[in-house]
């Protein structure tokens, strides 16, 4: 019975933590800082003070090692080009790297060879960043090397500099500077070097050896930004054309809005590395899903603690009458059996254990993993406002789900059934029920109804194609 109360307590708060709008953080050799933090902090001590809460990770420079492949390498899949990584940086870095996550990306555009490489994420500070999120309920939504989402927040705010035949990006953290060029928009080069000094006086020097200050090459546009520099000698007082520095480079930390991509930034085509892997994105449907999962999720609340209200009444009416009966003196006749009270006494406490257990029942179902395969399935179906949720309705006892929705078109509704019927926790799936709408709703009305097998939900659909091959 304790359990029940804790386990509610972390559905609903990792779906509050799935829905939750993302907080900033960038992740050093200390830890994880936010905006006006005067202090890293471990990300476990930060998760367990935010427990529920949702967090972006920007990875430092200090952190990472970077890859760039060679073109026409035969990497034709991620895990080809994950495991060419690690032995790479096995080479380099010996028996240490094997354990490394590892961030992967390709960029690929029309009329030139597909570029891939990855980053390296090593060091005791990134070491179990998902294992700390999932024991406090966190959504972990992305952890990026620094340079990725600077590089498309720079593409979609300075289009000119993206579009520069020759344009640069110099990213700085002490002594530790990260250099990508870019030809055409694309990213050609990407290293990283270490400054002689942290000094601004040293980054000019390692930046004119780069480009060539002198030769045609200088004419390349550079932003250059980061932190962790002295203030002696700026930057910008040694600058020459072309090269653009952006904030104060003797700062503290980095700047974390820096690291905002607009929306118009993302369907770009520049590296996008994870070292979460490749996030399926949310669909419209999410936010209905969330309502219908809320709404159960205080249901089964509200009838947990009626039934046990009404338990609690039932065994202190028993119990008064049982001293009743305890206080009759010896030799007295016993009362008759009182039907009357009794009976409904008796049907009302078996009504209240049976309604407890149903509650407990709906506690114990896997809420977020079933969720989230209505959610995938629905968005697998059709481009995004092709289905709507109107209602969902599932049996514990019997293992019965039904859904009720609105679809633009019947292959929608079909598609969906189709999804779900391939995946193995999901039975009988059945589309029992296909109409018109009623006045004020746009679309057909369906019903699907479905057997499940809870100990089969896994978070995300397999995919059909692996199905279709096992076939």
């Amino acid at each position: 019975m304790n359990s029940s109360p804790y386990a509610f307590k972390r559905l609903r708060r990792r779906l509050l933590a799935s829905f939750a709008q993302p907080q900033a953080l960038f992740l050093g050799s200390e830890g994880v800082s936010q905006a006006g933090d005067a202090k890293p902090q471990v990300f476990a001590d930060w998760c367990h003070a935010h427990a529920g809460a949702a967090a972006e990770i920007t990875v430092s420079a200090q952190l990472l090692h970077e890859l760039v492949c060679e073109p026409g390498l035969p990497l034709q899949d991620e895990s080809a080009l994950q495991a060419y990584a690690r032995q790479l940086f096995g080479h380099y870095f010996g028996a240490v790297a094997k354990h490394w996550a590892i961030a992967s990306w390709r960029v690929s555009s029309a009329g030139a060879p597909e570029q891939c490489g990855a980053s390296a994420l090593h060091g005791a500070a990134g070491a179990g960043l998902q294992a700390s999120a999932q024991q406090f309920d966190v959504s972990l939504r992305s952890v990026q090397p620094a340079w990725a989402p600077l590089l498309r927040r720079l593409a979609a705010q300075q289009p000119d500099w993206f579009k520069a035949p020759c344009a640069a990006l110099a990213w700085v953290e002490g002594q530790v500077l990260t250099w990508l060029l870019l030809e055409d928009g694309r990213p050609g080069v990407l290293r990283q070097l270490r400054l002689a000094a942290p000094t601004q006086v040293a980054l000019a020097e390692t930046l004119r050896e780069l480009c060539g200050v002198g030769e045609p090459a200088h004419r390349a546009k550079i932003w250059v930004g980061g932190y962790g520099l002295d203030s002696a000698v700026p930057l910008a007082s040694q600058a020459w054309p072309g090269l653009q520095v952006a904030g104060r480079l003797d700062a503290r930390g980095p700047e974390l809005a820096w690291f905002e991509v607009p929306a118009a930034a993302r369907a770009l085509a520049l590296p996008l590395p994870d070292f979460l892997g490749a996030r399926t994105p949310r669909s419209g449907l999410a936010w209905p899903l969330l309502g219908l999962g809320l709404f159960t999720l205080l249901l089964a609340g509200w009838s947990a603690g009626l039934g046990r209200q009404q338990l609690l009444q039932a065994a202190e009416q028993r119990a008064a009458l049982q001293a009743e009966l305890r206080n009759l003196a010896p030799g007295a006749p016993k009362p008759l059996a009182p039907t009357s009270k009794t009976a409904p006494l008796k049907s009302a406490e078996l009504e209240q254990q049976r309604t407890a257990a149903e509650v407990q029942g709906l506690l114990r179902q896997p809420w977020e993993a079933l969720l989230a395969n209505v959610e995938q399935a629905g968005a697998d179906a059709g481009p995004a406002g092709t289905l709507s949720w109107l209602a969902l309705d599932f049996n514990a006892a019997r293992q019965e789900l039904r859904l009720e929705g609105l679809a633009q078109d019947k292959g929608a509704a079909l598609a969906l059934v189709d999804r779900l019927a391939a995946a193995p926790a999901w039975g009988d799936v059945v589309l029992s029920r296909f109409q018109n709408a009623e006045q004020g709703l746009s679309g057909q009305r369906f019903e699907l109804s479905a057997k499940l097998r809870p100990s089969l939900l896994q978070l995300e659909l397999a995919a059909l194609a692996a199905k279709d091959e096992k076939k």
